[in-house]
């Protein structure tokens, strides 16, 4: 990569926000190793994993952090994706991890993250940006901006892992220059300093990494170019498949939750936004069996769990940000889905 030069690419494959199991795996590790209960876990969480080596399966980002919220009220550890983070290993990456490995520097390394995130993660940017003297590994999800404090967990897991992958694939323990989170900051800052060398920068404007540039060119001390290329060939198997296997029903259910925050998510809109008529968007989503106002309904569902965790927000932002123009509407409905009133989920989901 040539200074100045930023290497950008957005996670398309599966739903904004999703993440590949391998991910969910690892976090279940961790949090088994501290006394959590795996399958108790797991079903708080909502999530199945597969029975098969699927690896390119993903789950909503919405089951992710309530593994996480799980995760830290068994193990009574609030830091537990920087926990995660700290135990990174090339599975945990999937075919990312193994081919990054594989490169010959890191550089070499740091430059398959944006090209191939999305295996991992879809729904989010990555930026890799170089100075003079630094070089900058930047990671900002789709999320709206509510939910950074939801989001924490996630972002630190993130950040903690490319650190501990690149000190492990290197075999050099380097601290790096600066941190940052979109996050507010936790108490426990001895914990951040004694991993990043420094104490992060919070509430910042992304999640990123800032170290010196000469490490990139760090030879890795399992280079082998056979792997990096099969694995590579893999990671691109990978995202083909994961594109090949989405259906109609969710490329909407995408649209819906990219539109939704704008308001733009009535079935006109939804169309406008896919490259087709409604009238073909309808026909299309019948022949799969099922229809426009049950997708809706789930998305609005799998936001409202994740709006009704923040502190930040009343019942009443939470029914504005999902289209409702009055709350009542919004109670009723979530009433529908869960059981219990907005207000009483508020409850059992805030300490």
């Amino acid at each position: 990569m040539k200074r100045g030069q930023s290497l950008t690419e957005s996670g398309q494959p599966g739903s904004p926000g999703s993440v590949a199991t391998s991910y969910v795996q690892a976090l279940l590790d961790v949090a088994e190793a501290r006394g959590a209960d795996r399958q108790a876990l797991l079903q708080q969480a909502d999530i199945t994993l597969p029975t098969s080596d699927q690896a390119a399966l993903h789950v909503p980002v919405g089951h992710l952090l309530a593994l996480f919220d799980a995760a830290r009220d068994a193990t009574g550890d609030r830091l537990i994706g920087l926990r995660l983070g700290c135990a990174a290993k090339p599975r945990m990456f999937s075919a990312l991890g193994y081919a990054a490995m594989g490169c010959k520097t890191l550089g070499e390394a740091v430059s398959l993250i944006p090209r191939y995130e999305a295996v991992v993660y879809a729904g989010a940017t990555t930026t890799v940006t170089l100075g003079q003297h630094d070089a900058t590994i930047a990671w900002r999800p789709t999320l709206p901006t509510a939910d950074a404090a939801r989001m924490q967990p996630l972002n630190e897991a993130i950040v903690a892992g490319w650190l501990t992958y690149g000190r492990w694939i290197t075999g050099l323990h380097a601290n790096v220059k600066a941190v940052r989170f979109q996050h507010q900051a936790q108490d426990a800052l001895d914990d951040y300093r004694a991993l990043f060398g420094c104490v992060p920068t919070f509430g910042a404007a992304d999640n990123a990494l800032v170290f010196d540039r000469g490490l990139l060119e760090l030879p890795l001390i399992q280079h082998d170019d056979g792997l990096r290329q099969l694995m590579e060939q893999q990671a691109q198997n990978l995202l083909i498949r994961l594109h090949a296997d989405r259906s109609v029903g969710s490329r909407v259910l995408d649209a819906i939750r990219s539109g939704l925050p704008r308001g733009e998510s009535d079935s006109a809109a939804i169309a406008r936004a896919m490259g087709t008529s409604e009238r073909s968007l309808r026909r299309q989503l019948q022949e799969e069996g099922c229809n426009f106002r049950a997708l809706i309904a789930q998305v609005r569902e799998e936001l409202a769990r994740v709006y009704l965790a923040d502190d930040m927000l009343s019942v009443l932002d939470v029914a504005l940000l999902l289209g409702y123009t009055e709350q009542s509407a919004f109670s009723a409905a979530f009433r529908s889905w869960t059981g219990m009133s907005p207000r009483d989920f508020q409850a059992r989901q805030r300490p």
